[in-house]
């Protein structure tokens, strides 16, 4: 058996100000990973944790538009990036979009460490180390305050 682990590297007053509690993090460990784990498996599960957690899922951008982003929740964005590289700059700009029309401050974005990626047998995924080494370059370009997130895999013990 195995467990997720959510990381971050901020300090607690900034995880209390996005939204986030213990119970979010413990519920997170919580879920049952045996050895055949896939991505869109893993982003249903976090998706209802953060619903439980009073996250409003599947917010639309716009009302003629039908693009959205995983949740809000007090003025906090959330995105759930379990799927292509590409995907991530995509979140990105709808988040800014969002802070550009006042309607989030913040935002949280969920990214798969390399070791879940692998552990997934899968690639070409926006991996939290990737996007750390993106944001260095091109973090200026969006103007909304992001917090990314590690989600790693290891074995239950």
């Amino acid at each position: 058996m195995y467990k997720l682990n959510l990381s971050h590297e901020s300090k607690i007053q900034d995880i209390e100000s996005l939204g986030l509690s213990a119970e979010l993090f413990k519920d997170i460990e919580n879920i049952e990973c045996t050895g055949y784990l896939r991505m869109p498996m893993i982003k249903k599960e976090l998706m209802k944790i953060f619903s439980n957690n009073g996250f409003i899922l599947r917010q639309r951008l716009h009302k003629e538009q039908n693009i959205y982003i995983t949740g809000i929740k007090k003025r906090v964005g959330l995105c759930i990036q379990m799927g292509h590289k590409a995907g991530w700059y995509f979140d990105m700009t709808k988040l800014t979009y969002l802070k550009n029309k006042g309607v989030i401050d913040k935002a949280i974005i969920v990214l798969p460490s390399k070791e879940l990626e692998k552990f997934c047998k899968t690639s070409s995924i926006a991996t939290y180390e990737l996007v750390a080494s993106r944001l260095e370059l091109f973090g200026d370009i969006f103007n909304n305050e992001s917090h990314i997130m590690r989600l790693d895999i290891s074995r239950r013990t």
